[in-house]
C-alpha cells in the first residue's frame, strides 16, 4: 500500500506499472486486478482513484479515516460511496466505488462489529498456541457442537449491528490483520471454526443469513446486484481525507516530514530514473542493437526500489531504524543502476560503441551520506540531457579543479559563464571548500539544449585565468582560505537581486527572503524566518489511559510556535546532545506576508492537483491545521498570490 500524503504522482504510476508488469508476467495476461485495499495509509488522496481508475480499478476498501468524518458518514449510512474528483462532473469516467470500514482498525477485533472485545473471541489465530492472544482478556473458543449455537449468535449479534450503519444488507467482514496466514495452525482454524459458525447461521433461516467466504471482487458483485435490485444508488463523495485523526487530537501529520533525507532520497532515485527510462526507450527506438536484457533488467531494479519505498511506513520515514537502513541500500543500489542504464543508453545514442566511460555530475558514498559533487578536470567532456518535452534555456554549473578552466560548446564557442567559490560551514565558520591549494570552484554557464535532446560541451585549460567572469562575494566576514582572484566586500545592509520581471530583496544579517518587489511597483513582504515547536509531554487525557508522544507519525506541539535564538539563521547544525534535557522541538520556516488571504490556504495532492485548505482555529487544534505538501503551496488574494 503506497502511502498517499507524501507519494509522488509519478512514483505511484511507477509501482502501479511494476505491479500489473509483474503479475502479467508471473500470473497469467488475463489477471487484472480490480480491487484497491488502502487500509493502512495515514490518511488518503483523491489522486489515488484518479490514478486506479485509469488502471482499470473500479473499487477501494478505504480504513484510516479521521474517526469523526467516520461518525458523521455512519449516521448518515454512507460508508459505501462512489469518491469522484472535484472537476469530475456527472457520471465521472474517474469514479471509484469505495468501502470505508467503520471502526477504529483493520483487525479482526475492530471489524466483525462495534464491541472488539466480542470481536476478538472470534479471531482463531488467538487460540491457545497461537502466541497471541485478546486485549481483553476474554479468549477465543474453538467452535464445536456444544457451543456452536451460542457463540454463532454472540457474532451473528455483532454483524447486525454492523448492518446498521449501511445502505445495504450486504456487508463486509475481513478477517486478518498484519502478518497474518503464515503458517497451517491459523489457516486451519480460522478456515475450520468460521466454517462452522457460517453453517449454523445459514441454516437458521429466522435469521435471514447468508454467511460465507468471499473475495473483495464477490463482495463488490453482491453489493452492486443488491442496489440494482433495490433500485439504490450510492452518494458521490468529492474530497481527500487528510490530516488523519484516530482519537482524541492526535493529528498524524508529524509523518509529513519524518525523515526528510530520505524524502529527498526519493525524489533524487525518481528522477534519475525518469532519466533512465526516457534515454533507454530514445536508445531503444533509434536501435539500440547493443542495449541487452541486463539494461532492462537494470532498470526494473530501479522500479522496484523507487516501488518498494512508497510504502506507508517507507516515504513516510516512520519505519524502525533497520527498516530505512535497507530501504537506503536498496536506493543507492537504484540510484547507481539508473546511472548505469542512462550512461549505456546515451552512449548508444551517441554512436558509443567503445563505451567511454561516462558518469554523472554527484555520487554518494554511503545511503545515509549526502551526495557529493564531481570535480571536473581540463580537457574532459560534459554532457547534458534534456528529458522534457520542450527546449531548456537555463544556467548550469559544475565544480572545476581550476581557475583557469572555461567551457566551450562543440562547435568551439564559449558560452556565458563565470566562476564562483565553493563555500561550506565548518567549526561556525565559513570556508572556502576545501582550500587555497586544492581549490574547488563552481562553474556556472548559459545552456541551451532542445527537448529530449543532448548537448555536448568542452572544459579547456588557459594558460592565464579563465575569461570566465568572477563573482563578487559579499557577506558579514571573509571567508577562510577564499582565493585571491575572488573580491570579497561586507555586507552592509539588505541583498537584492532583479530580472526584467522582479526584485527579491534578502536580510542581509540571515540570508532569508525578506520581500518581492514587482516590475509594477507593488511590494509583497515575505519575511522568511525559522520557528520551534515544543513536544507535548506524555499524560493522561480525560477519555484514554495515556497519551502518546509527538513524533514521527504524530504532532503534538506543546502551544504555539516561538521563534529561533540565533544571529545567523541562514544554517541549521544538528548537534548530537545526550545530556536529559527537554529538546524535543519540530523546527518550521514561517513566511510573513501582506497578502490577504483570509483563512485559506492551497496545498497540492501528489504532485498531481491543488486542494483548497481552511484554517478552523477556534474548532480545531493546531496540529490539525498541517496537510502534506509534496510539491507545492500557495496563498492567494484577490489580486495577489505567493
Amino acid at each position: 500500500m503506497t502511502d498517499e500524503a507524501n507519494a509522488h504522482y509519478h512514483s505511484i504510476i511507477t509501482e502501479l506499472f511494476e505491479g500489473h508488469e509483474f503479475l502479467q508476467n508471473n500470473v497469467g495476461q488475463e489477471f487484472v486486478p480490480k480491487s484497491h485495499w488502502s487500509i493502512d495509509p495515514f490518511g488518503l488522496s483523491p489522486s489515488l482513484p484518479l490514478l486506479l481508475s485509469e488502471a482499470n480499478i473500479t473499487d477501494a476498501v478505504l480504513q484510516r479515516v479521521h474517526y469523526s468524518v467516520k461518525k458523521k458518514l455512519a449516521e448518515r449510512k454512507q460508508l459505501e460511496f462512489m469518491w469522484r474528483q472535484f472537476w469530475g462532473g456527472s457520471g465521472a469516467r474517474h469514479d471509484v466505488r469505495s468501502h470505508l470500514f467503520p471502526f477504529y482498525s483493520y483487525d479482526i477485533p475492530h471489524t466483525c462489529g462495534p464491541e472488539p472485545k466480542i470481536c476478538c473471541q472470534f479471531d482463531f489465530k488467538r487460540l491457545p498456541g497461537g502466541k497471541i492472544s485478546c486485549d481483553w482478556r476474554v479468549p477465543p473458543q474453538a467452535i464445536n457442537s456444544t457451543n456452536v449455537a451460542q457463540r454463532a449468535f454472540m457474532i451473528y449479534d455483532q454483524y447486525r449491528k454492523k448492518s446498521q450503519l449501511f445502505k445495504t444488507n450486504v456487508l463486509l467482514i475481513p478477517l486478518g490483520d498484519d502478518f497474518r496466514y503464515q503458517d497451517d495452525f491459523e489457516w486451519d482454524n480460522q478456515h475450520d471454526n468460521y466454517k462452522r459458525l457460517f453453517d449454523y447461521m445459514n441454516n437458521r433461516p429466522e435469521w435471514n443469513v447468508k454467511a460465507r467466504f468471499g473475495t473483495l471482487a464477490d463482495y463488490f458483485d453482491a453489493l452492486e446486484s443488491r442496489l440494482k435490485e433495490e433500485r439504490k444508488q450510492l452518494p458521490i463523495l468529492s474530497g481527500d481525507f487528510f490530516t488523519y485523526a484516530d482519537r482524541d487530537d492526535h493529528y498524524w501529520s508529524g509523518y509529513f516530514t519524518s525523515r526528510p533525507f530520505y524524502k529527498h532520497m526519493d525524489r533524487v532515485l525518481q528522477h534519475y530514473l525518469r532519466t533512465a527510462e526516457i534515454s533507454y526507450s530514445l536508445a531503444r527506438i533509434d536501435g539500440g542493437g547493443d542495449l541487452d536484457d541486463g539494461v532492462l533488467s537494470k532498470l526494473v531494479e530501479v522500479r522496484r526500489a523507487l516501488s518498494l519505498f512508497q510504502h506507508h511506513d517507507g516515504v513516510t520515514g516512520t519505519a524502525k531504524a533497520a527498516v530505512v537502513n535497507d530501504y537506503g541500500e536498496k536506493m543507492l543500489s537504484a540510484l547507481k543502476r539508473a546511472e548505469e542504464v542512462t550512461t549505456i543508453a546515451i552512449g548508444s545514442l551517441l554512436g558509443n560503441k567503445s563505451r567511454i566511460s561516462m558518469s554523472f555530475d554527484e555520487f554518494r558514498a554511503k545511503q545515509d551520506a549526502m551526495p557529493e559533487a564531481r570535480v571536473f578536470e581540463a580537457d574532459s567532456s560534459l554532457l547534458l540531457f534534456n528529458t522534457l518535452a520542450h527546449a531548456r534555456a537555463e544556467v548550469a554549473c559544475i565544480q572545476v579543479a581550476s581557475p583557469n578552466i572555461r567551457i566551450k560548446r562543440s562547435d568551439g564557442t564559449p558560452p556565458e559563464q563565470q566562476l564562483a567559490p565553493v563555500l561550506v560551514h565548518r567549526g561556525g565558520r565559513v570556508h572556502s571548500q576545501p582550500g587555497r591549494f586544492e581549490a574547488r570552484l563552481t562553474l556556472c554557464f548559459w545552456a541551451e539544449v532542445s527537448a529530449l535532446a543532448s548537448e555536448v560541451f568542452e572544459l579547456h585549460s588557459m594558460d592565464e585565468p579563465s575569461t570566465a567572469e568572477l563573482v563578487l562575494v559579499k557577506g558579514r566576514a571573509k571567508p577562510e582560505g577564499l582565493d585571491d582572484f575572488f573580491e570579497f566586500e561586507q555586507i552592509s545592509g539588505s541583498v537584492e537581486l532583479s530580472n526584467s520581471l522582479l526584485t527579491a530583496v534578502f536580510s542581509g544579517n540571515t540570508g532569508f527572503l525578506k520581500e518581492i518587489r514587482l516590475e509594477s511597483g507593488e511590494k509583497v513582504d515575505v519575511n522568511a524566518h525559522f520557528v520551534k515547536y515544543g513536544a507535548r509531554p506524555s499524560g493522561s487525557l480525560k477519555n484514554r489511559g495515556g497519551d502518546n508522544l509527538s513524533g514521527a507519525y504524530i504532532f503534538l506541539p506543546n502551544g504555539t510556535a516561538k521563534p529561533m535564538e540565533g544571529s545567523y539563521s541562514i544554517g541549521i547544525c544538528n548537534t548530537i546532545d545526550l545530556s536529559n534535557r527537554p529538546d524535543n522541538i519540530e523546527v518550521a520556516l514561517r513566511f510573513e506576508t501582506n497578502i490577504d488571504s483570509g483563512a485559506d490556504l492551497f496545498t497540492d495532492l501528489n504532485g498531481l492537483q491543488m486542494i483548497r485548505r481552511r484554517r478552523m482555529l477556534e474548532k480545531l487544534p493546531l496540529q490539525a491545521h498541517f496537510y502534506p505538501m509534496p510539491g507545492s503551496a500557495y496563498i492567494e488574494a484577490r489580486r495577489d498570490f505567493i
